[in-house]
């Protein structure tokens, strides 16, 4: 633009210049004030023109740079050897209520009644790590805790008996694939949650703080069959607490050892074939009732003093569903057999011979209901003489997905001495909704307590759930137990109804 106005101004003083030869001095002297003046109105003129185009340079520039700046938040990633960095978590939080009278003659001096209401809740948060295709690192680290039990903003250390909100390692593993240039075989070693076949003898027990096991596992996976190897080190009582060679401890040898194998090649079906041995030398490898009184089974504790477990477990699992029949008929068999011998501290030699039984058949007759009918049986025989009864393992027996209450919502049905028989239904009514409800009996398979009645009781369980978002989901339940005399003994209630109630929400991303 200045140019021009240049040029222009050339221009100007060449057809002025010509004519001056013809002009008088004085006539010279005003043509060249009014160029002079002409001159400097136009560079004052330019100067506003090249001020107006840089301010409307900076102005866009300033634009450019905030657009890249947001672009540059919104794609942060932690600086990592690892790509991807992928970041998981877990929120729960569930309110229960519960009502009735406990056994009087067991609770001499205290409250005859568990009435009130309590507050649960579970933080997982989860780092896993991509380094190549084949090779994933992950951490997660987990805290649980009771609402008035454990620091919080209302709380008081002091006032709270020392208790404190623990933060812990659930998981910590790496995970190897393609080993061997096989893309069937791969590892994880570290502290995992397992899962295999029904969740009869290895689930992660997510209703609750959850199963992980500290061990390792090879796989081999093919689209015809999978083969699974388990190691795994059980809760040590000896003090290997450290990381460094000492010969002051036993070192005990606790472990868990298991081949899991599936064959995929019967249509819409699995058959699953495992064999399990605990190797206990004491305080971890017992598994006890199996009984669990509101939370999980009670495995671990019988073993101190100097008790010892060695026993196998044989089982099979056959599985799958029939797409033909109504909407879907499912069904599972899961049988399991264990031989050995416990060894207790001043209580001589007990046989360990027993047999469980699992099955389950359900049927779908509405593909957008999703409306289903199904019954479900357990037998797991109880002590007799000197033989020991079924010992439960590491069973899924509530979840917060497939299962849901695999026994009932109070979680009281023990896993072992046990013969139940449930039948229940669940549907979806609108679209993100499920309702169902369970009615479940249970009695000992060889009565244990003293009373002339073997059976349990009888429990009705009313549930709902709601999927409010893909990572969001609320549950609500209501269970009403009607126990029997040896369920009144086992559980320490009253003859009179007991009831149980709870609502959830849990957010997982």
């Amino acid at each position: 633009m200045r140019k021009w106005k240049v040029l222009v101004a050339v221009i100007a003083v060449a057809c002025v210049v010509p004519t001056t030869f013809a002009q008088t001095q004085e006539d010279v002297l005003q043509e060249l004030k009014n160029l002079k003046d002409r001159v400097s109105s136009l560079e004052t003129e330019n100067a506003e023109l090249r001020g107006s185009v840089t301010t409307q340079n900076d102005s866009e520039l300033e634009l450019q740079i905030n657009a890249l700046t947001d672009r540059l938040v919104a794609g942060t990633t932690v600086k990592s050897a690892a790509n991807p960095v992928t970041l998981t978590g877990e929120f729960r939080f569930r309110n229960s209520w519960s009502f009735g009278d406990r056994f009087a003659g067991a609770n001499a001096g205290n409250d005859d009644e568990h009435d009130g209401s309590w507050n649960d809740a579970l933080l997982r948060l989860g780092f896993q790590y991509e380094f190549t295709r084949d090779v994933t690192a992950f951490a997660e680290l987990q805290s649980r805790w009771a609402f008035g039990n454990g620091v919080s903003t209302s709380g008081n250390l002091a006032a709270e008996n020392g208790t404190t909100t623990p933060v812990r390692m659930h998981q910590a593993w790496l995970e190897i694939r393609n080993i061997f240039g096989r893309a069937e075989f791969s590892s994880r070693t570290g502290r995992q949650e397992i899962v295999l076949g029904n969740q009869f003898q290895f689930g992660n027990a997510d209703w609750f703080s959850g199963w992980s096991f500290d061990g390792t596992r090879w796989d081999w996976d093919s689209e015809n069959f999978s083969l699974t190897g388990i190691v795994a080190k059980l809760r040590s009582a000896d003090g290997d607490f450290n990381q460094f060679s000492s010969f002051a401890t036993p070192h005990d040898d606790d472990e868990l050892y298991s081949v899991y194998f599936t064959l995929k090649t019967i249509k819409n079906h699995e058959l699953d074939l495992y064999w399990i041995y605990v190797n206990g030398h004491g305080g971890a490898a017992d598994f006890g009732s199996g009984i669990s009184v509101g939370s999980l089974p009670t495995l671990v504790g019988s073993n101190a003093g100097g008790q010892t477990s060695y026993y196998h477990t044989l089982g099979a699992r056959i599985g799958g569903v029939f797409p033909d029949i109504a909407a879907g008929l499912d069904w599972n068999v899961e049988g399991a057999y264990q031989l050995g011998d416990q060894n207790a501290a001043g209580a001589g030699e007990l046989d360990i011979d027993a047999f469980a039984i699992e099955a389950e058949i359900g049927i779908t007759f509405n593909k957008d209901s999703m409306f289903r009918v199904y019954i479900r049986f357990l037998w797991a025989e109880g002590p007799e003489n000197n033989e020991l009864g079924y010992r439960p393992l590491y069973p899924n027996r509530h979840s917060n997905s497939g299962f849901r209450a695999r026994y009932g919502q109070f979680d009281l049905i023990p896993m072992t001495n046990v013969l139940t028989i449930q039948g229940g239904l669940h549907f979806d009514p609108a679209e993100n909704w499920t309702l169902g409800a369970t009615f479940l009996y249970a009695e000992q398979d060889n009565n244990t307590v003293a009373t002339n009645d073997e059976e349990l009781g009888i429990e009705v369980d009313i549930w709902a759930e709601y999927r409010y978002s893909e990572h969001l989901v609320f549950n609500v339940g209501v269970a009403l137990l009607f126990p029997e005399d040896a369920g009144e003994a086992l559980w320490l209630v009253d003859e009179d109804l007991q009831f149980l109630g709870y609502i959830q929400a849990r957010l997982l991303f």
